[in-house]
């Protein structure tokens, strides 16, 4: 009768705990987008306004702070609170995983097209050459990212 009791009372604290964060848990299944992350948190300026090259060394500098965040938020999940994290069940772990990950690879593949228009900058002009080309090395890239459809 105590192992049911206890268990009772288990199941209903993880139901309590679990509301007190139902609108965060809803947010890293549902509605996450990646703005703790993105590189717009950063504030580096659009990258088709660098023109000389003192932005364009401190845009890179703004880019390296985003590159170092990003990195800092993997493995994919670290972010969410530990305390949400434990109120969430297997299920919504991974919906929340799934969210995410999509979000990761849609903030990075942006960044790095913004990268390219800065690493591509000459003078007044911007290169012609398109995102689809094959991109240069940018500093701190790991590997190139997939394009998506």
């Amino acid at each position: 009768m105590r192992a049911l009791i206890a268990t009772g009372l288990f199941a209903a604290a993880s139901a309590a705990q679990a509301g007190d964060h139902r609108v965060e848990i809803d947010y890293y299944t549902r509605h996450y987008d990646g703005a703790d992350i993105a590189l717009s948190h950063f504030h580096c300026g659009a990258a088709d306004a660098v023109r000389t090259e003192a932005e364009r060394a401190a845009w890179l500098d703004c880019y390296q702070r985003f590159r170092s965040n990003y990195q800092a938020a993997l493995p994919i999940g670290r972010s969410i609170p530990s305390e949400v994290a434990d109120a969430m069940t297997d299920a919504e772990l991974a919906a929340a995983q799934r969210l995410m990950n999509q979000v990761f690879v849609q903030v990075a593949q942006e960044a790095r097209l913004q990268a390219v228009m800065v690493m591509q900058a000459r003078g007044e002009k911007l290169s012609a050459r398109s995102a689809s080309d094959q991109r240069p090395s940018l500093p701190g890239q790991t590997h190139p990212l997939p394009d998506l459809p």
